[in-house]
């Protein structure tokens, strides 16, 4: 669905753990917050993982698959929001 190598995803799930906003457990066990949702915010996640290259911090698929309730709202949801977070981070 998301169509990322699985190493980047371990990768990016381990920053958020080092971070202390997700729990992961082992196996199948899955993975949680360490507090509500609305008290994590796009810079905290943005803080916790490092960018990549270019400075997106995420690159969604550029074509997702439209039957995907996620992949087909993805970008009207999140590309304006995710820019303005970048080009905050470039005025600083």
């Amino acid at each position: 669905m998301i169509n990322t190598n699985p190493v980047i995803i371990r990768k990016i799930l381990t920053q958020l753990k080092n971070a202390g906003l997700i729990n992961v457990a082992r196996g199948t066990g899955g993975i949680e917050l360490t507090r509500d949702l609305s008290e994590i915010t796009f810079f905290d996640v943005y803080e916790a993982i490092d960018p990549v290259e270019g400075g997106d911090l995420f690159r969604f698929h550029e074509a997702p698959n439209p039957e995907c309730p996620v992949g087909r709202n993805i970008h009207a949801l999140l590309d304006d929001k995710l820019k303005a977070i970048q080009n905050a981070m470039e005025a600083e």
